[in-house]
């Protein structure tokens, strides 16, 4: 019974087409599907893992970056407000969260940067830029990006935020502190029925400076275009998220004794590690609803599946036409995630087909915020065979099995006639023919339409 419910479910949710439903039945549908292969990601493990990797980092760099942070915030004369921030974060501790934050304070004032030297100093920037980079690594994951920043950008991008974060939490007290002063409220009192709403408003303040906080991490933070309004979708579900974690660690911590009592002194850490790993896990989960929002049409059961080599011709010659086209037609350069929705292809594959092409001297890359794509060289000049066999053939630099396998004079036979009938079917057309050859069809439809 438990199968026939499960597959009736299945098939209520995945089997339709999204396109052509409701707007009050698509919506929550493609909200169930996100919802199914969010679970199917945290089940690999791949998020779970870097959340542990990001704990270890995060106790190697939490020290020197909030020595950092308090040496912006001195400069600005708000020094006094990094002690309320770290008590707001690590409040789910209860009365442990108090002891930590006095202790990892007090570790902060005793940072001088006169007696740690210069070999000190760069040990702790290391630090510091190492966690930025462990983020922006997990985020790039969730986004599936390959491609890393050069150096300059990473120093001027990490520099950034850095530099930005402490400006922003500076904000954020100053407007939680406004809206909460005894004077604001009592103004907003007065003024009555509306006044009351005004301050239910308030009380919504810091929960809307959360899911900023998180928005911001999510649009800027990753290498790849990452649109505001999916950023502020991962936003919103980490937000409360980690309101809701925040809420049930308070509960579990207040409750439970028996931590205490097995790991005694050592309870403190044990209770700061699984507060630090819920929280990077809450943020790359968010990072994942903002990926799926981005790219609604990769929501699928089996995103991760392998492909054929057939499939991976095909995609080949199509990313090339693409591409092709649009840079005949003297339009914006596609893309690789414009790409991924064109062909409603995993995001992998579609990565995966782009590098053969650029090792091939196929594609060439165009710098950017958003990474686009252009021919090579010359599209009179790039054959449709070189396409496949920029699929077909070993990539440049990966060992040669053909020259160690030791084959079979039949089956050798075999595969050179079905090389010879793949390039006696290509011959010698290039992509520039094939994309004209397309326009003409595409004006013929115009017309007789």
């Amino acid at each position: 019974m438990l199968n026939r419910i499960s597959k009736t479910i299945n098939r209520y949710i995945w089997y339709g087409d999204l396109h052509g439903m409701p707007l009050h039945k698509r919506v929550p549908i493609l909200w169930l599907r996100m919802l199914q292969v969010l679970v199917q990601d945290f089940a690999d493990g791949g998020i779970t893992l870097r959340a542990m990797s990001l704990v270890y980092t995060t106790l190697l760099a939490i020290v020197p970056l909030l020595a950092f942070v308090f040496a912006v915030l001195k400069g600005l004369g708000v020094q006094d407000n990094l002690e309320p921030l770290l008590l707001d974060f690590l409040a789910p501790l209860g009365e442990k969260g108090e002891e930590l934050s006095g202790r990892i304070i007090n570790f902060v004032d005793h940072v001088r940067a006169g007696v740690l030297g210069i070999v000190g100093l760069l040990v702790l920037m290391y630090a510091v830029v190492a966690l930025v980079q462990k983020v922006e690594s997990g985020l790039n994951y969730v986004w599936h990006v390959r491609e890393v920043r050069s150096f300059g950008e990473r120093f001027s991008h990490y520099l950034g935020v850095i530099l930005i974060a402490p400006l922003l939490v500076v904000a954020a007290f100053g407007i939680t502190a406004t809206v909460s002063s005894h004077t604001v409220m009592d103004n907003i009192v007065a003024l009555g029925a509306s006044g009351h709403l005004l301050l239910l408003a308030t009380k919504v303040v810091p929960y809307l400076m959360v899911i900023a906080a998180f928005t911001f991490i999510y649009a800027f933070v990753p290498h790849t275009h990452v649109r505001l309004r999916a950023a502020f979708a991962g936003g919103m579900v980490a937000g409360i998220l980690w309101e809701f974690a925040g809420w049930a660690f308070a509960v579990l911590t207040v409750s439970s004794t028996r931590l205490t009592l097995i790991y005694s002194g050592f309870a403190i850490l044990v209770m700061f590690m699984a507060w630090i790993y819920l929280s990077w896990l809450i943020l790359l989960v968010g990072a994942q609803v903002a990926f799926y929002a981005q790219n609604p049409e990769l929501v699928r059961r089996r995103r991760r599946e392998d492909v054929g080599g057939r499939t991976l011709e095909r995609l080949a010659l199509h990313i090339m036409y693409l591409v092709g086209r649009s840079y005949h037609d003297s339009k914006q350069p596609w893309s690789r995630e414009e790409l991924a929705r064109r062909l409603r292809v995993p995001t992998e594959s579609v990565l995966g087909v782009l590098g053969r092409l650029r090792e091939n001297g196929l594609l060439m890359l165009i710098s950017g915020r958003i990474r686009r794509y252009v021919p090579g060289r010359d599209m009179g000049t790039i054959t449709l065979q070189d396409i496949v066999n920029a699929m077909r053939l070993n990539p440049s630099g990966a060992e040669d099995v053909d020259f160690y396998l030791r084959g079979v004079v039949a089956v050798d036979t075999v595969v050179n006639r079905l090389d010879h009938a793949i390039e006696s079917a290509l011959g010698k057309t290039t992509l520039r023919e094939l994309v004209e050859q397309q326009a003409v069809i595409d004006i013929a439809d115009v017309r007789r339409a």
